[in-house]
């Protein structure tokens, strides 16, 4: 049974509702579908939650699945006077590839022109444009970015390590006062991949 169109007064199509039909006037004007029962909605979500799409991160980013977790950091009062002191050196274990994905470092001293950190893989400098520009070619890392060592302070890198491979931290004060310098590195090992091309920045 169908109510029909009702004209108003004007001449103008008012809407009406269907009993008998599948399709009433209301649907039609207003461009709308018929909605699922809730048996039907229930089961629609119950099929997309069984099949999850699977997400993976960047591995430079952070630490995938089954791998183990590193995270290093020293901190020591360096006295005056004090030049590329070896504050940290890590040798990748056997076994495994060392990816490091963040670093930090900290000093509680002022002025930058009095310190300086380096660090070098197998006694070649990475990170070479991290830190205060002093030449085109030479970049000078001397104050960290925070206060401390915290998650906060550390600075993003992609450091991969054969196994044998070391890593240095010279740490150096010429500030004329005894100062506590300090650095972290964060990543871990993958014992997936047994082969790689090294990457350092």
């Amino acid at each position: 049974m169908n109510l029909g169109n009702n004209r108003g007064k004007f001449g103008l199509n008012m809407p009406s509702a269907s009993l008998d039909q599948t399709s009433g006037d209301n649907v039609r004007l207003f461009n709308a579908a018929h909605g699922m029962a809730p048996a039907e909605q229930v089961k629609k979500a119950e099929s997309q939650a069984r099949f999850p799409s699977r997400v993976e991160f960047p591995p430079h980013l952070f630490i995938p699945e089954g791998a183990e977790s590193l995270d290093i950091r020293k901190v020591m009062n360096v006295p005056t006077g004090t030049v590329d002191y070896s504050l940290i050196r890590f040798t990748a274990p056997p076994g495994a590839v060392t990816r490091f994905i963040a670093y930090g470092i900290y000093n509680d001293g002022d002025a930058a022109a009095n310190y300086e950190f380096k660090p070098l893989i197998n006694g070649n400098r990475v990170f070479r444009y991290h830190g205060e520009p002093i030449s085109d070619t030479y970049y000078k890392i001397a104050l960290g970015l925070g206060p401390d060592l915290s998650n906060a302070s550390l600075i993003n890198c992609q450091i991969t390590m054969e196994p044998g491979m070391f890593f240095d931290w010279l740490i150096t004060n010429t500030s004329g006062v005894d100062t506590s310098m300090g650095v972290r590195m964060a990543g871990y090992f993958d014992t997936q991949q047994k082969r790689v091309t090294p990457k350092f920045g």
